[in-house]
């Protein structure tokens, strides 16, 4: 999950390469930006989701007329590349020529059956991000980024506080059941908040059998974790989103530490491990693969025709990856193919379309049975940096909907 007025994915596309004495200068940060996605380009040139991030760029820097035209450029490729409210391009919002050419991508986008609902919960002002399942127990469990807690969810969704005051959680993102072990990792966070003094960055983990929370795993060295996934072996690794960065902790571990090179997963968010151990993370322009043994990460090649950056969660399922994308698009859930062992993509399906009248900043998702069940509407966009919520009367109360893993 990328907080989308803290962490803006693109940002850390120029992060390494701004010059210290710009860096409180956003304009000079646009074209430090702009000056990579072109360096990209060179390397990419039919990657459509780098010119989309070209006309968000042109447009924070007031240039309508490039933006329009780069923007212009994706048509006729369907590649789900769809302006959103408070995605980049809010300085065009009002032009009707944006509006115009917003209308028309959109026109292009693949319209699925509307997902069923699986459960709604009570409270409005969760501002859900993570979602887990429990298969032994048959229940949900949703974090809050709000109220710092975990709610426990039947699957008639009844809904019950899973943690307890006392067990210290920040903003609670990632969750990740590992069922053979029955137990629950949660990231916790602070970093969400503007200033926050001392950073705690932690995954916590909670004794499914018991009920309780087992043991906090420290990441000292995290700008602000954000997933977790858990492999086969009970290895843990969770993604550090503003740093761009792989954290892991070993079986017999108590800590969290730098898995790889430091920033080397530029917009890391979602993490997906595969039976055999490999590490699939989202980036802001696709998904790279880790190596678990050497650390060695590849950033998977993928046709022209596919675009898989500006995913949040990201799902290992039948040797594919789901993924929902939501800062690319309205937001979607996607299917995606891969070949050669996994180390490349080879395409992409969509399993539900940006159009489902639920859908307001969908987040994460966790595999039941035969479908996703998804976080359709997080309102992570209303979460402020003083940990206040703007405009409350417009949330509504969470839903997650199960879309079906055949379609």
């Amino acid at each position: 999950m990328f907080l989308r007025t803290l962490i803006p994915a693109l940002a850390l596309l120029a992060a390494s390469h701004l010059p210290a004495a710009a860096a409180d200068d956003p304009q000079a940060a646009l074209r430090a930006r702009l000056a990579r996605l072109d360096a990209l380009r060179a390397e990419r040139p039919g990657d459509g989701l780098l010119v989309y991030y070209q006309a968000m760029t042109y447009a924070g820097l007031g240039e309508r007329d490039k933006a329009l035209a780069a923007l212009g450029s994706l048509q006729g490729r369907r590649l789900g590349l769809l302006p959103a409210p408070g995605l980049g391009f809010d300085a065009l919002w009002d032009d009707p020529a944006f509006q115009v050419l917003r209308f028309k991508l959109e026109d292009e986008e693949p319209k699925t059956p509307e997902a069923p609902i699986g459960f709604r919960l009570r409270d409005a002002r969760l501002i859900p991000e993570g979602i887990a399942y429990d298969p032994a127990g048959r229940r949900f469990f949703v974090g809050s980024i709000a109220q710092r807690k975990i709610l426990a969810v039947d699957r008639n969704g009844r809904a019950r506080d899973f943690s307890q005051p006392g067990d210290g959680l920040d903003a609670v993102l990632g969750l990740a059941v590992d069922a053979p072990r029955k137990a629950l990792y949660a990231v916790s966070s602070n970093a969400l908040l503007a200033g926050a003094t001392p950073r705690r960055n932690a995954v916590l983990r909670y004794d499914l059998a018991r009920g309780k929370r087992a043991a906090r795993h420290e990441a000292p060295e995290a700008s602000q974790l954000n997933d977790v996934a858990v492999a086969a072996d009970g290895t843990l690794y969770a993604t550090d989103s503003a740093a761009g960065t792989l954290f892991r902790m070993r079986p017999g571990q108590v800590s969290l530490h730098r898995f790889g090179e430091a920033g080397a997963l530029r917009g890391a968010n979602g993490v997906a491990v595969a039976p055999d151990g490999t590490v699939y993370v989202t980036l802001s322009t696709g998904i790279a693969r880790v190596d678990p043994a050497s650390a060695e990460m590849q950033r998977l090649p993928q046709p022209d025709t596919v675009v898989t950056g500006g995913i949040d969660g990201l799902y290992w399922h039948e040797g594919a990856l789901l993924g929902i994308q939501n800062s690319t698009n309205p937001g979607r859930v996607v299917r995606i193919a891969l070949a050669d062992g996994g180390t490349r993509i080879d395409g992409l399906t969509v399993l539900q379309s940006h159009l489902h009248p639920d859908f307001a900043e969908p987040t994460t998702g966790a595999i039941a049975g035969s479908a996703l069940y998804v976080i359709a509407n997080s309102f992570v966009g209303h979460y402020q940096p003083d940990g206040s919520l703007n405009d409350p009367a417009a949330l509504r109360r969470t839903v997650v909907v199960a879309v079906p893993l055949r379609r």
